[in-house]
């Protein structure tokens, strides 16, 4: 009884977290940001898209250089942020774009890949998440190696783990309806949960962040997270992190990406 306490007193008072005052924004400036450009956008044409034509290596390649035709990026590069995370042949196992990116680098560029936590990356990473708006989201969740990373997700999801015993099921499963700093908690799926409906979270990650002023991807939004949940953050692109990602997103299975996202 203790812990269920301890645990309802974090929704009721959002102390733990902060406060709206202190990392939040008004609602005039959000709709203010609603009813002008999403700097996301800007930062995936204007950085992204450089860098998607910027020649790279010792032959000078450039991912447009591999995949556009007549001027136009071929359709399944165009859509391939629908289906990531996904299974890698050559890698032998499920990879999210962003490590995507770096295996192109790497293979076919010839150059030391940007880091998983670097602007470049994410830059990359939300350019390709801007070119697919509009495309359902179906991400694998069926094929032996992806439903083992499914499964994977979903446990990491309910892990309850850090000083404060949390997990992302406390979250967005038992504790949807509730308030947490200024905001009420929703499930992260397309469907409803005990009569709240549900955020689609998947469908606009990357997100420009307001209070972060920068974009942040699916994954350093968890570390977000799990650094206010007082766990340790688990690594970017790591088996764990991955699952969780496919596991998330495979909860908005058929909702079309709206990315990037704009998010307080």
């Amino acid at each position: 009884m203790k812990a269920k306490k301890t645990i309802g007193a974090l929704f009721i008072s959002g102390a733990v977290f902060g406060t709206f005052a202190a990392e939040g924004i008004s609602a005039e400036d959000w709709a203010l940001y609603q009813e002008g450009i999403n700097p996301g956008e800007v930062f995936a044409e204007e950085v992204g898209g450089a860098l998607f034509e910027k020649p790279m290596g010792p032959e000078g390649k450039s991912c447009a250089s591999c995949h556009t035709k007549n001027g136009e990026v071929e359709e399944r590069v165009a859509t391939a942020a629908a289906y990531y995370p996904k299974y890698d042949p050559s890698c032998g196992k499920v990879i999210s774009l962003e490590q995507r990116i770096q295996l192109c680098q790497k293979k076919y560029q010839g150059v030391k890949p940007f880091s998983l936590k670097s602007k470049e990356n994410t830059a990359l990473t939300t350019y390709l998440f801007y070119l697919a708006a509009g495309t359902p989201i179906n991400v694998d969740i069926s094929s032996p190696a992806a439903k083992e990373y499914y499964e994977y997700g979903r446990y990491v999801f309910t892990l309850k783990r850090g000083k404060r015993h949390l997990s992302c099921q406390v979250c967005h499963e038992f504790a949807v309806g509730k308030l947490l700093r200024m905001q009420w908690l929703k499930p992260l799926g397309k469907d409803p949960i005990m009569g709240s409906e549900g955020s689609r979270a998947a469908d606009h990650w990357p997100a420009f962040r307001m209070t972060k002023n920068k974009v942040q991807t699916l994954q350093q939004r968890f570390i977000g997270c799990q650094k206010q949940a007082g766990q340790k953050p688990l690594p970017l692109g790591s088996k764990e992190m991955v699952a969780l990602e496919l596991y998330v997103k495979s909860l908005s299975n058929g909702v079309e990406l709206k990315t990037p996202g704009l998010r307080r």
